[in-house]
């Protein structure tokens, strides 16, 4: 899963977590927490969803199947919200 900030999203990391703002006339907010930020930062970085899940799920000792649900949502609700772009191959 390829993903991109879209044009005018601008990304700031604050205390531990992150802040994604939008600009426009269809401005959005959004803070994500820790975990999330790192998923997501991997993911803008270039890592596959595959390589993510495995690295959260040893880290953390978590179920893989719950680190690739949480992925996935978090990834869709940036999309629907437009504040990244993604392509699903992965």
């Amino acid at each position: 899963m390829a993903i991109q900030l879209n044009k005018g999203i601008v990304l700031q990391e604050v205390d531990g977590q992150a802040i994604l703002v939008g600009t426009g006339r269809k401005a959005a907010y959004w803070r994500i927490n820790g975990t999330a930020l790192l998923m997501l930062k991997r993911l803008l970085d270039g890592d596959t969803a595959t390589e993510v899940v495995e690295s959260i799920a040893q880290t953390h000792d978590i179920d893989r199947l719950r680190v690739k649900a949480d992925i996935d949502q978090l990834v869709a609700a940036l999309v629907e919200a437009r504040l990244i772009r993604a392509d699903s191959s992965d």
